[in-house]
């Protein structure tokens, strides 16, 4: 992919999140994604759906900024900064995150987040 193509899916998952759009959210995730964070390895979208879920039901009011964006054929990284509100308490909260990605047939097989997760601590 472009690194223009690139830069529009992840405008498209930034405005998924936005909307809270589990199923705009879920689109462009290879069937066998592989997404790792602090909190762990998911695989697979069923395990996806569970995650994304649980999270959007525990918060709201995403704003995403993408800072940086590098593309090399079918992988890149990208910097960004993730914004949130806890539904519970009305916590609004922010962290850079770094993430390094490959893409495979235009959707996400891998996904790597580095972040503070002191950032995101409740």
């Amino acid at each position: 992919m472009t690194h223009e193509e690139v830069h529009r899916l992840l405008l498209r998952r930034v405005r998924a999140w936005r909307d809270e759009d589990i199923d705009a959210i879920l689109a462009d995730y290879a069937d066998d994604i592989v997404h790792v964070s602090p909190y762990g390895t998911r695989v697979g979208v069923a395990a996806m759906r569970a995650a994304d879920a649980r999270y959007l039901d525990e918060y709201t009011g995403f704003e995403v900024a993408l800072n940086r964006l590098v593309v090399e054929g079918d992988q890149g990284a990208l910097e960004w900064t993730w914004t949130e509100t806890r539904r519970a308490d009305g916590l609004r909260r922010s962290a850079d995150d770094a993430i390094v990605f490959v893409l495979r047939d235009g959707k996400i097989a891998y996904w790597r987040e580095y972040f503070d997760p002191a950032a995101r601590a409740p």
